[in-house]
């Protein structure tokens, strides 16, 4: 492994897909075990000339905790091909810093503070599962199932890496397991997104 190749975060592959009817049926035939049922609100905020969105930057609110996705670059999408990568920020003081400097304003006290508008807001009820790590693997692989509180339903699998040279067998990893649940489709996009963990 090249020093290169080693972020400062995990890299986080996932795919997305429409869950059927027997979806935790054939997680459990793959040995999958519930890790938790949680319920939480995803509320999402952007200035009113819409600067953050449509520069690809995704500034949401989940609970008391405010989070920040974006394109690694600035001034690239996080679409590349069939997937996405984005950075994730979870530390106000890391978010205040990149939506100042997106938005061209002196950093304030706090996020409130930029006065952004609230333009979408809804529950979603997930179900976590974890399958069995593979030999010879020790990436960890997990099954989110959700359901928004306005009937929209989706699932997602995902595997955790720590070096850009792993993302290729995790993206294949992830589409042999929705072929598994039954549940692949090729419209449904793989992405590869940094967790950058504030200190």
């Amino acid at each position: 492994m090249s020093p290169s190749s080693q972020l400062p975060g995990l890299i986080e592959v996932e795919r997305k897909f429409v869950p059927g009817p027997d979806v935790e049926i054939k997680l459990c035939a793959l040995g999958a075990k519930l890790l938790e049922e949680i319920t939480f609100r995803d509320s999402y905020y952007d200035s009113p000339d819409l600067r953050l969105t449509l520069t690809d930057m995704w500034l949401r609110r989940r609970g008391d905790s405010w989070e920040l996705k974006h394109p690694p670059q600035r001034g690239a999408k996080g679409l590349k091909g069939a997937s996405t990568q984005y950075m994730e920020l979870t530390s106000e003081d890391d978010i205040i810093g990149r939506v100042s400097e997106e938005l061209g304003v002196p950093c304030p006290l706090n996020i409130e503070s930029f006065g952004l508008n609230e333009f979408a807001s809804f529950v979603t009820r997930r179900r976590r599962f974890l399958l069995p790590l593979a030999e010879n693997s020790d990436s960890k692989v997990v099954v989110d199932l959700d359901e928004a509180d306005f009937g929209f339903t989706v699932g997602e699998v995902e595997v955790l890496v720590k070096t850009q040279e792993e993302v290729e067998n995790a993206f294949k990893k992830v589409e042999e397991i929705c072929r598994l649940l039954g549940e692949y489709s090729g419209r449904h996009q793989s992405r590869a997104k940094c967790l950058c963990f504030s200190r």
